[in-house]
């Protein structure tokens, strides 16, 4: 038997998370309202950082298989994946594309505010799922992202250099989202 630690879920609160909506420098101007009513948000909101950690390794761990080089981890990529699969679960949608009309390129030149090469993006949603197998939850999504071809294009996409993972859960409802971005060379 291998060593499985238990899942750290952090309770987001909405105070916290209308303040991190609200950051200029990371998610540009018009994201400062949360999509709920005053009061709270609806029911327990689960931030599975854990998940995203373990999709995150699963993937470079795919990538090294098929002799990529393994992707960056980027916190505001991160932050830019964790918002939209936080929008799908308030907004109850589940689409690459927001009820806003933004896409992923939309959402990530927000984002990141730096110039792209080139990014993709993979969303999951699952249902009833049990949060207390991270392990087990992560590599769930990436071996479904693995057996979808568009999905499995964006996860060994030898142009993308940098990866942020955003996994959320809310009233039994799980999204996961993936951005790859292609970001220029350093000068």
């Amino acid at each position: 038997m291998g060593f499985h630690p238990k899942p750290r879920l952090v309770w987001i609160t909405a105070a916290f998370l209308a303040a991190l909506l609200s950051a200029p420098q990371v998610l540009g101007q018009g994201w400062g309202s949360p999509p709920w009513q005053p009061g709270g948000p609806p029911g327990p909101f689960l931030h599975l950082t854990e998940v995203e950690k373990m999709i995150f390794h699963l993937t470079n761990e795919v990538r090294r298989r098929q002799g990529l080089l393994p992707l960056e981890d980027d916190p505001a990529l991160d932050l830019t994946a964790w918002t939209h699969s936080d929008d799908m679960l308030r907004r109850g949608f589940f689409s690459h594309i927001n009820p806003d009309g933004l896409s992923p390129r939309d959402r990530l030149a927000r984002g990141l505010g730096a110039a792209l090469l080139g990014c993709g993006e993979n969303i999951w949603s699952g249902s009833g799922l049990n949060y207390g197998d991270s392990w087990r939850l992560a590599r769930m999504v990436v071996d479904q992202w693995l057996s979808s071809p568009e999905h499995r294009e964006n996860l060994l996409g030898p142009a993308y250099t940098h990866l942020g993972v955003g996994v959320c859960a809310l009233g039994g409802e799980t999204r996961a989202t993936q951005d790859f971005v292609q970001r220029p060379p350093a000068r």
